[in-house]
């Protein structure tokens, strides 16, 4: 099932990247971004990204600040975000205001996160 589509990750943390990209490379083309800053111009300069999914705390623009400035760049895209810390008022604002698509708490659960991948992707 390779290639079911090109996925942007976003998270600070080299380990995080490096699980992300074991746990899916059999399924999505995972591209990786360690800020928001970076995501955006890999978004910019990567067409085919399918989906987004940033995690939310990162140094300089967190996750939701990343995913409101890329929807201006890539708004036909979903956008998911995800945290360690469990739902926030402010992501639960988020959901509400459609900003994000989808959100999944860390640890990743393998087979929730790529069902909502795939559905999203088509």
């Amino acid at each position: 099932m390779k290639n079911a589509g090109v996925v942007l990750y976003v998270d600070d943390e080299p380990i995080n990247l490096k699980l992300f990209n074991i746990m899916f490379r059999n399924i999505f083309k995972i591209i990786t971004a360690q800020s928001g800053s970076e995501a955006l111009e890999l978004l910019q300069s990567n067409p085919e990204v399918n989906v987004v999914v940033s995690d939310m705390k990162m140094p300089g623009m967190n996750g939701l600040e990343f995913i409101e400035t890329a929807r201006i760049q890539r708004g036909e895209i979903p956008f998911f975000l995800l945290s360690g810390y469990g739902m926030t008022p402010e992501i639960e604002k988020a959901l509400n205001d459609q900003l994000i698509d989808g959100y999944f708490q860390k640890p990743l659960k393998k087979s929730l996160v790529e069902q909502e991948l795939i559905k999203h992707m088509n």
